[in-house]
This record gives structure tokens, C-alpha cells and sequence, in this order.
């Protein structure tokens, strides 16, 4: 053994590699796994570093303010800016003050904004109720920091709220402990790329109201919409004390590591707290760029960006149903992915991570197993016997990513796909 293995903390030995980070390591001509944007406002970007050449070279003072060391919870004129744009775009009406602003919270990436809420949220053991699948850098980190995941079921509409509260219900009772947590992906979300209705959203808000449970809304896509947008769950907590939204720069604009938060008050100065723990403060150089693009340019590329997205989805939607055997899958109303599984018991029998590296790799395409979007441990709420039982995995599952490969390659790689597919099943 090696000696220095002692010196890991023991979750290391239980946390494997992520899956998605793994496989951004194979390059494939048919490369459908990773979330990575592929059409991004590459116009704008020298614009605006020129924009800022031009500031600094005016006085040294710009210069030396902006390398700097900055505010841990974030550049001011970039909080400023997107407190102006989720008020007016988003509705959300607890930051309509004329000091609201100061209750964005910038961190890098949206997923340190996920793993300080859970970091200053959760204690060993607290319960955390997720969809079925959901986002991995989601529900590993809750079991990073000590929480219980409890999967509950989804649909092609997303989270079923009658099973939600059930699952609330069910695991209290089963482990003697009050959930802590709900974590929701409202738009497209990852991997399904499932679209909740805001009649599911209120009944999510309710239900999370009534049994006292905080939510964390990610809402990475909710920009990258193809169709008219639905308000937020946020826009129902007026009093900014149940729901955590989060989103980020990555799709919209592009991965500058820049995520921004609105959480409800008393969390604000713990966030700001464990962020400086992780890393001082986000650099205010990308700050300032995504300042500049969300002040003077998104709203003139954005619409641009989104059709192409739709485009990509709909020959990737189109090959799926001409090539792909039986099976249940998604359409999307936005974001990066279609979902697909077989039915019956082969959704939990056919190994995908098997399959991508027996059959497709050597095919020139790679997919997301979906096994991969549930936590290493935890326990699942069976819809039919409507207990809690353990973590039943759909391996049979696939994320199947859009977004960045050219149309062309997408409509080849998932046709390739189906056919291979319809091989093995």
C-alpha cells in the first residue's frame, strides 16, 4: 500500500474522478458528452478587452485597483448590473431597492455558489432531496460535505411534485431527521434537459414552504431558452428567506468562471465568509469583462446564440427519432441535452459506461453514461411501493450534449449513435 494514502481524507476514497471531467479528456469527432458551449460571442470579447486596454492605459490607478486583490463578495459594478437584469428580465422583485444590489453574491462559477450553500448549510448526515438523475457537481459535493441524498422521481416534465413530498415525508421518517434541502434545476435542466412548468414550480415552492426546506435553484440555462421563458421560483420567495438562485456567465456569455447568487440574507455573510476561505475573492478581471457584456452586449448576441443552440437540438432530436431503438427520451425546450434510456428493466440493466468504451469510443462518439448524475451513496423514494429504499441507479441512461460540435457533426454522431445503439438492444 502506498504509505502517502494515509494522508487523504477519507473522502477521497469514496469520491471517484467526475465522470464529465474524465471523458473532457477523449477527443472524439463525435464528441456528444461534455455541457461545453460551442457558440459563444467570440466578436465581443476583443471589443471588450480593448475597451479595457483603453481604461487602464489612462491611469496607472485603474491598473492597480483591477489586478488587485477585490471584494469577496464581488465586484460592485458587475453586482449592479445583474441585479438591474434579474430584477427587469427575471421579475424578481426582493433586489428592486436602490441598494439591493449588494445582495448578489459573485463567486467562480456557479459551482462554488452550489458548494458554499452546502458548506455552510449542511451538517454530517443532514438530508438532501434530488431529482433522479441530477447534476453530478450537485449531488457528489452534498455527499462531499457529509449530506444524505435522496433521489425522487422525474418525468419528461422534470421533478413530480406529489413524489417530492412524499420523499420529504418518507425519508424523515425513515432516518429520523429533518431534509434540510431540495435542489432544483428549473430550465432545461442537467442531464434531462426537462423544463418545469410554473404550476410544478409553485407546487415545489409550496410544498418546500410548508415542510421547511431550503431550495437551491440553479439556473445555469435559464437564458438559453428556445421557446417563451417561465418565472423563476424565485420570484415567489418575496421575502428572499427560501431559495437560493444561482446561475452563471458559462452559457450565456461564456466560461469566464464567473457565477452570481441571490440567497436569502441570513446565509449572505456565512457565503462570504466560506468563500474567502476558498479563494479571497473571484479576479476582477473577468469580473469586468462580464460587467461589460451584460451592461452593453449580451441582448444583442444572445438571441443569435440561443437559435443556434435550437438548431443543434433540433437535428440532434430529428436523427435521434429516425435512428434510436425504443426507449423514453426528452425534447428540449432549451439548454445543452436530450436525455435518453430504454424501457423496462434494461434502463437499469444496460451499462452504458461499458458501452462508451467498448463500442463507441472506437466509433469516433461519446455520450455521458447515466449512471454518472447520481451521488456515490445515498438512498432513492420508489414511486411504487412509495418508500424510501436504497440508491437505485438508471444506468441504462444518456446524456446526449448538443451543444458543441457543428450541426452537421451533431445530426452524423447521433445517427452513428442510434445505429450502434440499436445493435446492442
Amino acid at each position: 500500500m502506498d504509505p502517502m494514502r494515509n494522508v487523504l481524507a477519507d473522502w477521497t476514497k469514496t469520491i471517484p474522478e467526475s465522470e464529465i471531467r474524465r471523458l473532457l479528456k477523449r477527443k472524439t469527432k463525435y464528441y456528444l458528452a461534455g455541457g461545453l458551449p460551442g457558440v459563444l460571442p467570440t466578436k465581443v470579447f476583443p471589443k471588450i478587452l480593448q475597451e479595457l486596454a483603453e481604461y487602464y492605459d489612462k491611469d496607472e490607478k485603474n491598473v492597480i485597483n483591477e489586478f488587485q486583490y477585490g471584494q469577496t463578495a464581488g465586484h460592485p459594478g458587475l453586482r449592479k448590473v445583474l441585479a438591474e437584469r434579474i430584477h427587469n428580465n427575471d421579475g424578481i422583485n426582493c433586489i428592486d431597492g436602490e441598494d439591493d444590489w449588494e445582495k448578489i453574491f459573485i463567486t467562480t462559477g456557479s459551482q462554488q455558489s452550489i458548494y458554499i450553500a452546502l458548506d455552510i448549510a449542511l451538517n454530517p448526515g443532514d438530508i438532501v432531496v434530488t431529482p433522479s438523475p441530477a447534476y453530478l457537481g450537485f449531488v457528489t459535493s452534498v455527499v462531499k460535505v457529509g449530506g444524505h441524498v435522496v433521489t425522487a422521481p422525474t418525468d419528461t416534465e422534470g421533478l413530480i411534485p406529489e413524489y417530492v413530498e412524499d420523499t420529504i415525508i418518507k425519508a424523515e421518517r425513515e432516518f429520523g431527521k429533518k431534509v434540510k434541502m431540495l435542489y432544483v434545476v428549473e430550465d432545461s435542466d442537467n442531464p434531462k434537459g426537462t423544463t418545469l412548468s410554473f404550476k410544478r414550480r409553485e407546487q415545489l415552492y409550496n410544498i418546500a414552504e410548508q415542510h421547511d426546506v431550503i431550495v437551491i435553484c440553479d439556473s445555469a440555462y435559464k437564458e438559453m431558452q428556445f421557446e417563451e421563458k417561465i418565472k423563476s421560483m424565485k420570484t415567489l420567495d418575496k421575502e428572499n428567506n427560501r431559495v437560493i438562485y444561482a446561475s452563471t456567465t458559462s452559457k450565456e456569455a461564456a466560461p469566464l468562471r464567473v457565477g452570481y447568487t441571490l440567497m436569502p440574507d441570513i446565509l449572505f455573510t456565512e457565503a462570504e465568509k466560506a468563500k474567502g476561505y476558498l479563494d479571497l475573492c473571484t479576479p476582477t478581471l473577468t469580473q469586468r469583462v462580464a460587467e461589460i457584456y451584460y451592461r452593453k452586449y449580451i441582448d444583442q448576441y444572445l438571441p443569435s446564440i440561443v437559435q443556434e443552440y435550437k438548431e443543434n437540438k433540433e437535428s440532434a432530436y430529428k436523427a435521434l427519432l429516425d435512428t434510436f431503438p425504443e426507449g423514453i427520451f426528452t425534447n428540449p425546450t432549451g439548454g445543452f441535452f436530450i436525455w435518453w434510456q430504454p424501457k423496462g428493466e434494461k434502463a437499469f440493466s444496460f451499462d452504458v459506461a461499458k458501452f462508451n468504451e467498448e463500442v463507441l469510443l472506437p466509433n469516433e462518439v461519446l455520450v455521458v453514461p447515466g449512471k454518472a448524475f447520481y451521488p456515490p451513496k445515498g438512498h432513492s423514494y420508489d414511486p411504487e411501493a412509495r418508500e424510501i429504499e436504497p440508491l437505485k441507479v438508471i444506468s441504462g441512461g444518456m446524456r446526449i450534449g448538443y451543444s458543441f460540435v457543428s450541426k452537421d457533426l451533431i445530426d452524423e454522431g447521433v445517427r452513428r449513435l442510434g445505429k450502434l445503439l440499436s445493435e446492442q438492444i
